[in-house]
């Protein structure tokens, strides 16, 4: 028995344990990225595309759904000529069913990650077809990447463009 519980001793001191650090500083930062995440998307529901592009910095690297491969980028710009066409197209917008992530305790390159300037982003759009009136709605993902601004630098959003579109026809 006692050789056990020294086996047993030595084998909780050897593992390595995984810590993130959630101070307060860092849950500061993961709420002001949130925050201006959130006023970008009440500017968006406005159709205020101004007010959207203030949360982007000048050099962003924006991945849309339409890109095949991850290290497939458009500028800033490009996202702003895609928002206006897209409101162009639809109106009523609005993300519903939100649910934000910073940092990872598990991640397949094994390095955890507290982060909160990387931030991933769920939830459901909902929409208006402007010329047809017909609601139209899909889950979206978006993995957003801060800088020390504040502003976000990198935005990679994700959702099935064809399993929207089809909703059109219906």
């Amino acid at each position: 028995m006692k050789k056990l519980m020294i086996l047993l001793f030595f084998f909780f001191v050897s593992c390595e344990t995984t810590t993130v650090d959630n101070t307060s500083k860092n849950q500061e930062i993961f709420n002001r990225n949130i925050d201006t995440f959130k006023k970008s998307l009440e500017a968006f529901y406005a159709e205020d595309i101004e007010g959207f592009m203030d949360a982007f910095s000048d050099t962003l690297k924006w991945t849309g759904p339409d890109k095949k491969l991850m290290s497939e980028v458009d500028s800033k710009l490009d996202l702003q000529e895609a928002l206006v066409g897209y409101t162009t197209l639809y109106d009523n917008h609005e993300l519903r069913n939100t649910l934000y992530f910073a940092g990872s305790v598990y991640a397949s390159s094994g390095e955890v990650s507290d982060d909160p300037n990387a931030i991933r982003v769920y939830g459901d759009w909902h929409h208006t077809h402007t010329e047809s009136g017909k609601d139209v709605s899909h889950k979206w993902m978006a993995v957003i990447w801060f800088d020390e601004a504040g502003k976000i630098h990198q935005f990679n959003d994700f959702f099935d463009v064809a399993g929207f579109l089809v909703q059109h026809k219906e």
